[in-house]
């Protein structure tokens, strides 16, 4: 995996067939500061997840309602490398922590008159679907297996490498850097299972998607904008995918 560049600000990027896209940073599982969140108009936002992703938050956020922190509790005992970066992130001196990941969810709720489009495929897709059982069969080696040993180490060596990378920005604080570099941690542990360009695949299929919700808006608005909220430590990976002007497939409606 490429090291990714830490930024704070979106980048922004104008689709060769008409529309603009917001590509905005934010940190997995954290509320942003308000002078991080991107400002302006926007006609939809696309979503780096399925819409049965999108409906299981709005039932984790239901619940947490009733039962705060629950999502975050059993998120953190259950040994993955997300748990990990949540005890992470839990010493900090953070607001909002929190599952669902707040962020997609506040846009979600806050922008009802906006489109919303799911850039993953739902799990019904064949060509989707392949992929994953490909991802999944090598996610099982041995090899990869016997890696998860040494996670605690590469965590560490992760996060001090990518500490230089961290933009600097009056209001990202020392708390918000630190985060910063355990959410890249976080990341770089999630793609070590994806070789062999699986990777590359998943993300020109989503991003082929996101040139599909353009084509669909810029129908009815040609000088059309689409947000799309990333983990920061994917910002750079999936601004070189886009660039690259994949083809556009029809998503069908927003949600």
């Amino acid at each position: 995996m490429d090291r990714a560049d830490l930024a704070w600000e979106p980048i922004h990027l104008a689709d060769p067939d008409g529309g603009n896209y917001i590509l905005w940073p934010h940190l997995p599982c954290i509320e942003s500061p308000a002078e991080l969140r991107p400002k302006g108009d926007w006609s939809a936002i696309a979503i780096l997840a399925s819409s049965e992703d999108i409906w299981r938050w709005e039932q984790e956020s239901s619940e947490d309602k009733k039962n705060p922190g629950a999502h975050l509790a059993a998120a953190m005992a259950s040994g993955t490398s997300l748990g990990r970066y949540l005890a992470d992130i839990t010493t900090l001196d953070l607001k909002g922590v929190s599952i669902p990941d707040p962020e997609p969810m506040r846009l979600v709720d806050s922008y009802p008159s906006s489109k919303i489009f799911p850039l993953e495929p739902p799990s019904d897709d064949p060509e989707w679907a392949d992929l994953m059982v490909e991802h999944a069969d090598q996610a099982a080696k041995a090899s990869n297996l016997i890696a998860l040993l040494g996670t605690g180490r590469r965590w560490r060596k992760a996060r001090s490498e990518v500490i230089p990378q961290i933009a600097v920005h009056p209001h990202a604080d020392s708390e918000m850097g630190a985060a910063a570099a355990s959410a890249a941690a976080w990341w770089r542990e999630e793609q070590r299972t994806w070789k062999n360009d699986l990777d590359l695949k998943r993300d020109t299929r989503q991003m082929s998607r996101l040139r599909g919700a353009m084509a669909q808006i810029r129908s009815d608005e040609p000088a059309s904008t689409i947000l799309v909220p990333i983990h920061q430590s994917r910002l750079k990976r999936i601004s070189e995918v886009l660039s690259m002007w994949p083809d556009v497939e029809i998503v069908g409606g927003g949600v």
